[in-house]
């Protein structure tokens, strides 16, 4: 996960019983789809 405003990189870690990307981005932003993310430009 990158800080907005430091641009700083940082890595979360999820329960080891997830097993794919797609349920580990799901597991840290709240159970929300990765395909209905807002794009911000």
């Amino acid at each position: 996960m990158t800080c907005p405003s430091t641009s700083k990189i940082y890595t979360l870690r999820v329960p080891p019983e997830i097993n794919s990307a797609r349920v580990a981005i799901g597991w840290v932003n709240w159970d929300i789809d990765p395909e209905k993310f807002s794009v911000q430009t």
